[in-house]
């Protein structure tokens, strides 16, 4: 407690409440988990971004595809259009059921296998996908 404890306690203590009521504890954890997921988020649409963006150059260098941007437009795109997105995630609220799901594990970490595998695997391959089937269509 900052109030009424004394400066050893203070010093020993891992964390100091500054309003002297135990409900912040229950507030902060809530702030940690929304943090903890909204990192996610933005992981997840940042990474998910790089799968469309390298394959087109494989294709041109396997197949002799020609490239349907050149490389200022994808820096343009990749700076321009990744970036704000990417911030509003992480400003999101929180989930309506953060607080009942069980505490995270100390081994659980913001980029895990789930969470490349949701990004690169599922969502970066979809919308390549969606992009050459786009460019095809109208090629």
């Amino acid at each position: 407690m900052n109030l009424t404890g004394s400066d050893v306690t203070k010093d020993a203590a891992d964390m100091i409440l500054l309003d002297d009521d135990f409900a912040s504890i229950v507030s902060g954890v809530e702030e940690g988990r929304k943090i903890f997921d909204n990192l996610k988020k933005t992981f997840v649409y940042l990474l998910c971004s790089n799968v469309p963006e390298i394959f087109p150059f494989l294709t041109l260098i396997l197949f002799g595809l020609p490239l349907p941007l050149s490389n200022i437009y994808m820096l343009c795109i990749c700076v321009g259009t990744d970036t704000y997105p990417a911030i509003s995630l992480a400003f999101e609220e929180a989930e309506i059921d953060i607080m009942t799901r069980k505490p995270r594990k100390k081994s659980d970490h913001i980029a895990s296998l789930k969470l490349m595998i949701h990004a690169y695997g599922i969502f970066g391959v979809f919308s390549m996908a969606c992009g050459f089937l786009a460019y095809f269509t109208t090629l």
